[in-house]
C-alpha cells in the first residue's frame, strides 16, 4: 500500500467537503455583481424594493458561505487526521515487517522523521488542499469569467495579470519541491547526530569529546540554517512580486474604467465589481502562495514514505508448521553468509540435537552473531541450507517458528510498562505463576520480590531502572516464558558473576528445550555437549570441552588466555 492507496481510500468525505467549499467560493463570487446591482439600480436609481432586496442578498449570502465553510472545515479536519492515523500504522507496520538489513539501510532516525515529521507535512497538506486547495481555483477563473461578464473590454487585464502572476508562481513552487528534498536530508542528519549523541552521551563525556560533538553538530546545523535561508530567500519573493502585479493591474482597471464611466460607457457599480475581483484574485494567489508552500513539503514527505512502503521483504515465510511440544533440532550444511562482498561466516556445518545443550565460542568478529541471525532467519544464507527437525528453515511458517524461539540477545533491552507486560511480550494466557517460575529459573525471583509492586513493577525506558546483570536475567526470563522449543543465549551472561551463572545453568539443563549459547566465556560452555569455536567467519574445531583441548588450537589459546586472566593455571 502506498500514500496514494491511503488518499483514495478517504475520497467520499474529501469529495463532499470539496463540493462544500465550491459552493462557498461560488457565493462570494455572487456577491461583487450584487453590490454593483445595488449600486447602479438601487442607489443610482434610488429603488427602495431593489436596495432592499439586494442588500437582503448581501447578508444572506455570507450566511450560507458560512454554513458551506463549516461543513468542509469539520470534513477537511477528520479526512487529513484519518490519513495521518492511517499512513503512522503503515509505516509502523512496515517496520516491523521488512528485513533487518533494509532496516539498516533507513537508519533509525530518518524512520522517526519520516513517521512524525514527514506524516504531519501531510496532514496539512491535505487539509489545505481540501480547505483551500478547491476555493483558490473557483475564485481564480470565477473572478476571470465574472470579469468578462462585466466589462469584457477590460476582462483582457486580469487574463494577461494572471498569467504572469501564475507563471511566478509555478517557477517558485518547482525550486521549493527541489529545495525541500535536500532540507529533509540535513534534518536526517541533523537528527542522527542528536540520537547518537543522546545514546552515547557517557561515553562521550568519558573521552571529554562534548566540543567536538558540539562543533559536528553546528556544522550540520549551519548547513541546514543555509539550504532553510536559501529557500525562505526564494520564498520571500512570492507575496511582494504578487501583490506588486495585482495592484498594478487594479491601476490599469481604474484608469481604463474611470474614462469609460466618464464617457457614460461604464456604470460605477461595474468598475467596484471589477476592482472586488481583482482583490479576490490577489487574495486567492496569495492563500495559493502558501499552499503550495505547504504542498511542496507534503509532496517531499509522501516520496519520503512511499520509499518505505514500497520495501518489499526479502524473507517469505514458508507454510510448513513447527512441532510446539518438542525440543528443536538444527542442523547447517555448508553455511555460507555475507554482509557485503566480503564473507562474514563460510562453508560453516555443524547439527544440534534434540535437547542438546549447544555451545558457540571464538573472538569478536568471529561470527557468533552471524549464527544467531541465521537461526532466527533475520537473515537468508548465501549458500548452504539450515534444517530444523529435519526440515528446510526456509519452508517453515515464520511466525510460528519464531514463537517457538526463546532469544536473549546480547543488548539486555527492557521496554518502558510493567515487568508484567516486558516477560509477556505478546504471549497471552499466560498466568503469573508461569511469570514467577521464568524469574526464577533466570535467577531473577529474589530480587524482584524485594519490591512491593511485584510482576506490576515500572520499568523504565531501556530498563535503566535496573543494573546491567539484572537486565540480563531479566531478558532471560522473559525468553523462558512460553517454554520455548530452542533457546538462544546470545552472550547474555557477560554481567553475570560466576555464581549466579553456574546456578542459571544448571537450572536451564533441567528444561525440556534445546538450548545454545553463545559466548566468549570458557566457563559458560565448557559443560555443554558440543562446543563449536569459530574464528574469523570458519570453523576451528568442534566438540565435547575435553575433546576440543586435544584437538583445537584456537580453543586451547582461549582457555589458556581466559584462565590466566582469572589467576589460573593452564590446561598443560
Amino acid at each position: 500500500m502506498r500514500v496514494k492507496d491511503i488518499l483514495l481510500k478517504n475520497k467520499g468525505p474529501a469529495f463532499f467537503a470539496f463540493v462544500a467549499k465550491v459552493v462557498e467560493a461560488i457565493l462570494e463570487l455572487l456577491v461583487p455583481i450584487v453590490m454593483a446591482t445595488l449600486i447602479d439600480r438601487g442607489i443610482n436609481m434610488q429603488d427602495r424594493s431593489m436596495i432592499i432586496r439586494q442588500g437582503i442578498l448581501l447578508a444572506v449570502l455570507p450566511i450560507l458561505g458560512y454554513l458551506s465553510a463549516l461543513v468542509c472545515q469539520y470534513l477537511a479536519s477528520k479526512v487529513s487526521q484519518d490519513i495521518g492515523t492511517a499512513v503512522r500504522k503503515e509505516m509502523f507496520s512496515q517496520l516491523n515487517r521488512i528485513d533487518r538489513k533494509q532496516l539498516d539501510q533507513l537508519t533509525a532516525s530518518s524512520v522517526v522523521l519520516r513517521i512524525e515529521n514527514d506524516t504531519q507535512n501531510l496532514q496539512l497538506a491535505v487539509a489545505l488542499m481540501i480547505r483551500l486547495g478547491s476555493r483558490v481555483p473557483v475564485l481564480l477563473i470565477g473572478s476571470i469569467l465574472m470579469a468578462f461578464y462585466v466589462s469584457p473590454e477590460l476582462a483582457p487585464i486580469f487574463i494577461v495579470g494572471g498569467f504572469i502572476i501564475g507563471a511566478i508562481l509555478i517557477f517558485i513552487t518547482f525550486y521549493n519541491n527541489k529545495q525541500n528534498g535536500r532540507i529533509q536530508k540535513k534534518m536526517d542528519q541533523l537528527s542522527r547526530i542528536v540520537r547518537e549523541n543522546f545514546s552515547g552521551i557517557r561515553d562521550i563525556r568519558a573521552f571529554a569529546n562534548e566540543a567536538h560533538e558540539i562543533d559536528r553538530f553546528e556544522e550540520e546545523n549551519i548547513q541546514l540554517r543555509s539550504e532553510q535561508m536559501r529557500m525562505g530567500s526564494f520564498q520571500a519573493l512570492a507575496n511582494p512580486s504578487s501583490l506588486l502585479l495585482v495592484n498594478i493591474t487594479i491601476g490599469f482597471i481604474l484608469f481604463f474604467g474611470g474614462r469609460l464611466v466618464n464617457n457614460g460607457q461604464f456604470m460605477q457599480g461595474d468598475v467596484v465589481a471589477l476592482v472586488q475581483y481583482m482583490n479576490n484574485i490577489l487574495l486567492a494567489l496569495n492563500v495559493l502562495v502558501n499552499i503550495l508552500l505547504v504542498f511542496s513539503r507534503g509532496i517531499a514527505g509522501i516520496r519520503r514514505i512511499d520509499e518505505v512502503l514500497d520495501l518489499e521483504p526479502t524473507i517469505i515465510s514458508g507454510t510448513a508448521t513447527v512441532d510446539q511440544n518438542t525440543p528443536m533440532a538444527l542442523s547447517f550444511d555448508n553455511v555460507t553468509f555475507a554482509y557485503g562482498s566480503r564473507n562474514t561466516i563460510e562453508n560453516i556445518s555443524f547439527e544440534i540435537q534434540l535437547g542438546d545443550f549447544f555451545g558457540i565460542i571464538g573472538g569478536t568478529a568471529s561470527g557468533k552473531s552471524t549464527l544467531v541471525n541465521l537461526m532466527l532467519r533475520n537473515d537468508d544464507v548465501n549458500a548452504g541450507a539450515i534444517y530444523v527437525n529435519g526440515d528446510s528453515l526456509q519452508s517453515l511458517d515464520l511466525k510460528q517458528y519464531r514463537q517457538a524461539i526463546g532469544l536473549v540477545p546480547q543488548a539486555a533491552t527492557l521496554f518502558s510498562g510493567t515487568l508484567r507486560e516486558n516477560l509477556l511480550m505478546g504471549k497471552t494466557n499466560v498466568s503469573d505463576e508461569a511469570l514467577w517460575e521464568a524469574l526464577a529459573i533466570a535467577q531473577a525471583k529474589a530480587f524482584i520480590e524485594k519490591k512491593d509492586e511485584g510482576l506490576d513493577l515500572m520499568v523504565s525506558e531501556g530498563g535503566k531502572n535496573f543494573s546491567g546483570g539484572q537486565r540480563q536475567r531479566l531478558t532471560i526470563a522473559r525468553a523462558l516464558v512460553g517454554k520455548p522449543r530452542l533457546l538462544i543465549l546470545d552472550d547474555s551472561s557477560s554481567a553475570l558473576d560466576f555464581a549466579t551463572e553456574a546456578k542459571l545453568r544448571a537450572a536451564l539443563n533441567a528444561l525440556n528445550t534445546t538450548v545454545v549459547m553463545i559466548s566468549q566465556r570458557v566457563s559458560s560452555v565448557q559443560h555443554a555437549d558440543q562446543i563449536l569455536v569459530m574464528n574469523n567467519g570458519r570453523n576451528a574445531g568442534i566438540g565435547t570441552h575435553d575433546a576440543l583441548l586435544e584437538n583445537s588450537e584456537i580453543y586451547q589459546a582461549i582457555v589458556d588466555s581466559q584462565l590466566q586472566k582469572e589467576g589460573g593455571e593452564s590446561h598443560e
